[in-house]
């Protein structure tokens, strides 16, 4: 019986999916499903192997007249009276029914944990960082067979509890160039770039007028949608728009600027880039967490965004130049997307013995 791995995928920006095809890329042999909302957006990087089942979202709309919020300690987000919400559990439950057997890999999301294992399904959680001890979490991390910190111990905030550290299997860093020829080029006067993520940021008009006045000198390119574009003159601002792949752009950039997002932190220590962070407010504070923790291993140089109409752009990019050529050293781990590989046949193989086939 070959292995069989489905990944729930969170619909906010597109670190989980990018995670999750990773991940999936070194699951050879095995079957594997997505599950999320949105995944239509995807649909030109997703590989054909991969089945998708698409589910509703669970928001409510004008069509949800009675629509209210439960605030409940064991939850995160649990609205009442409203009918997809239904649906989309019914197509969870439906979904693992008719892949079973399987083990589903949750990136991220307490209550779909929590309905897998109701519906008798093997869990993988995938941890991030942030203040994560509520009672909802540790459900979840209860709940979950394995835990899967994709990241070096040092940059994932340990829980106040010992036992969600000790079922932690920390993987190392990986990202959508791991394994995979880097572009390399030397100018003597690089550019600047811009990392501008789907998840919502404070990097706006504004922030790229100011770093481009004050560093004239550099050209700043800019990859991602930035709002309010259409007000940027500036003649060294050069837009790249959404690139699943802009690997070439940023071969122009020895800093980039960006989001504290875990799949840019880990793209740009992959990359090798000296790295201005600019963490955002996400639940349970998980950007504010990774750049303080950044900051303190002297990976990058941080920048809150309440900081950012006053922030001397010349002397920031100066700090993140002088940065270690090694500031990075010990992130990325070259084997980490074949050791989760590893893990999770193993945990299958613990599940659904050959004898049992």
């Amino acid at each position: 019986m070959s292995a069989n791995f489905a990944f729930y995928i969170h619909h906010h920006g597109s670190g989980h999916l990018m995670r999750a095809l990773s991940i999936a890329s070194q699951l050879r042999d095995a079957q594997v499903t997505f599950l999320g909302s949105d995944l239509t957006r995807f649909a030109a990087i997703i590989p054909a192997t991969i089945q998708c089942i698409h589910l509703p979202h669970d928001v409510p709309g004008p069509e949800d007249p009675f629509a209210s919020r439960m605030h409940l300690g064991f939850l995160h987000y649990a609205p009442v009276n409203v009918e997809k919400v239904a649906k989309r559990a019914a197509v969870i439950s439906a979904a693992l029914h008719a892949l079973f057997p399987v083990i589903l890999i949750v990136d991220v999301s307490v209550e779909v944990t929590l309905l897998a294992t109701l519906c008798g399904t093997p869990t993988v959680v995938i941890r991030q960082n942030g203040d994560r001890d509520d009672l909802a979490h540790l459900h979840a991390y209860e709940s979950a067979q394995l835990l899967i910190a994709p990241s070096p111990e040092e940059l994932m905030n340990p829980s106040p509890q010992d036992w969600v550290n000790q079922k932690t299997f920390f993987s190392g860093g990986f990202s959508k160039y791991s394994g995979k020829e880097k572009y390399v080029q030397k100018t003597e006067n690089p550019a600047i770039g811009v990392l501008v993520g789907s998840g919502g940021t404070s990097i706006n008009g504004k922030v790229i007028n100011a770093l481009a006045a004050q560093c004239s000198e550099r050209s700043i390119l800019v990859i991602g949608n930035i709002a309010d574009h259409e007000h940027i003159a500036a003649h060294n601002v050069i837009f790249h728009g959404q690139m699943n792949d802009p690997a070439s752009v940023l071969a122009q950039c020895r800093v980039v600027i960006g989001n504290a997002g875990h799949n840019t932190v880990m793209e740009m220590a992959d990359l090798g880039k000296k790295f201005v962070c600019i963490p955002e407010d996400r639940p349970f504070q998980e950007q504010l967490r990774k750049a303080g923790l950044l900051e303190q291993h002297g990976m990058a140089v941080l920048v809150q965004p309440e900081e950012l109409d006053q922030t001397d752009w010349k002397i920031i990019i100066q700090k993140a130049e002088n940065l270690p050529d090694d500031c990075w050293k010990g992130v990325i781990k070259d084997s980490a997307l074949a050791d989760v590989a590893l893990r999770l046949h193993e945990l299958w193989d613990a599940n659904f013995p050959d004898r049992l086939a």
